[in-house]
């Protein structure tokens, strides 16, 4: 395929114009190629500004069942782009690369992705291990019973009990887990890693307030007579009345950001307060106390977590490595400078060790696994 037929060919998938065959025919092409030949093939300067645009963008096909190919840009390069087709057992990647030595792994460890676990912490300070708890009812707190579906998710059900007795739960999930729970409204709550939800059994009050830390994402069950109150720490809250919106409060992010999908919220902190519409995002201080910017953003990639991937765009190696190390429950060090190249793409939540530390590879980030679950990154 000549250069300008695939520029053509690009453009068309990437408008949704292109055939069947005509996608086939594209993905053929990238699997066709290895990385030198590839690298020759695209050097030329008149279409590799146009190529890097097109190819940065989301470039996605079904080859066969859970098979996709996801795009991964290594981002500040000078020399001529290569692209590299990786298609493993549940994601495809491939990637803007310039040539740099690597470090590989010098002894695998055991690293698996992320899982449904969470534990459940009782009014009483009982704490009930969810991934090893049977299905049915766990507990009856006020009135509400706690149940555990064959799905493994928490829900709360009104019972017979006493109305006026009100628990307080918490649920928490750890580094390497999920969790979703629907509240006694019928709010669905998901969690990420290290996670928590804190929550009474039963909303009586004026308002349904609940405690986060981490980051989690709300479906509010709508009630415009009790509005729904989420308290991110002493300094700042976010205020609905029924809506989809997703809190990332981790400690060791430089923001806490609120980003909305459907309906309203109000962001209010206490040097600030912001309505948000769909689409929008609001980053706050990490204390909480004043409102950095309010913007629109990709809704998609704020919740590419809770729908099975890992999404960056134009993210640092800390930033990356700061979700993976969550994800993944290990532990990242640098032994001297941080690199400085930003990657922009998506990554499968499902990757085995294998495959997470073939995609870090073959993005030319250096680095070693030392024994324990630890990855040393160099310069």
């Amino acid at each position: 395929m000549e250069r300008n037929e695939l520029a053509i060919l690009s453009k068309k998938y990437l408008a949704g114009a292109a055939s069947d065959e005509e996608k086939d025919c594209l993905l053929q092409w990238y699997n066709a190629y290895d990385e030198e030949a590839l690298t020759a093939y695209l050097a030329g300067p008149e279409t590799e500004a146009d190529l890097e645009q097109r190819m940065r963008h989301r470039l996605m096909a079904a080859t066969a069942p859970e098979v996709r190919v996801v795009p991964i840009r290594r981002s500040g390069w000078k020399a001529a782009a290569a692209v590299l087709v990786l298609v493993t057992a549940g994601a495809g990647f491939y990637m803007w690369q310039s040539g740099k030595k690597q470090v590989l792994a010098e002894k695998a460890v055991t690293i698996m992705p992320g899982a449904d676990k969470a534990t459940l912490t009782l009014a009483d300070g009982t704490v009930v291990n969810l991934d090893s708890a049977g299905t049915g009812v766990l507990t009856v707190q006020g009135n509400s019973k706690v149940e555990k579906t064959m799905h493994g998710q928490i829900v709360y059900k009104s019972s017979n009990a006493d109305a006026s007795v009100v628990s307080y739960n918490v649920l928490r999930t750890p580094r390497g887990g999920q969790y979703k729970i629907t509240l006694p409204d019928g709010t669905d709550v998901w969690l990420n890693a290290n996670s928590s939800v804190s929550y009474p059994t039963a909303f009586n009050g004026k308002e349904r307030e609940v405690g986060i830390t981490g980051e989690v994402y709300f479906e509010v069950a709508a009630d415009v007579e009790q509005p729904f109150r989420v308290k991110v720490n002493n300094n700042m809250d976010v205020m609905v009345l029924g809506t989809h919106f997703n809190i990332n409060a981790y400690p060791d992010e430089s923001t806490i950001n609120t980003t909305l999908l459907e309906g309203a919220v109000l962001v209010k902190t206490t040097g600030a307060m912001r309505h948000l519409s769909p689409g929008q995002q609001a980053k706050a201080t990490p204390a909480g106390d004043g409102i950095v910017k309010v913007g629109r953003v990709d809704v998609n990639s704020a919740i590419a977590w809770k729908n099975g991937y890992f999404s960056f765009e134009d993210a640092d190696i800390p930033t990356v490595m700061r979700q993976l190390s969550r994800w993944y429950n290990i532990e990242v060090k640098y032994s001297d400078k941080i690199p400085e190249e930003t990657f922009t793409g998506e990554i499968g939540r499902s990757l085995t060790q294998e495959q997470l530390l073939k995609v870090l590879s073959q993005a030319k980030i250096n680095f070693k696994v030392e024994e324990g679950r630890r990855i040393i990154i160099y310069p």
